[in-house]
């Protein structure tokens, strides 16, 4: 995989209860749908809670897509 921490566009479902589900994001003028969130879990960097979503899109390719919850953008970490 290859590291890229690159900022993208996302749309996710977000649960009354909290919970965040991505359900497709932009890269390259291309647009990925997420098939299957493999895992989910919080990380916190220097301060920067952050929840790490690893992504799966035509049962091959996999992306590591983090939500910075302090400034609320999401980030291509993987790819």
């Amino acid at each position: 995989m290859k590291i890229l921490n690159q900022p993208i566009k996302v749309m996710a479902i977000f649960d009354t209860a909290g919970k965040i589900e991505p359900v497709k994001f932009r890269l390259d003028d291309k647009v990925v749908f997420v098939e299957k969130v493999i895992k989910t879990y919080e990380e916190k960097t220097v301060g920067n809670k952050r929840l790490v979503f690893i992504c799966q899109h035509n049962s091959c390719d996999i992306y590591e897509i983090k939500y910075e919850l302090d400034s609320k953008l999401w980030y291509l970490f993987k790819k």
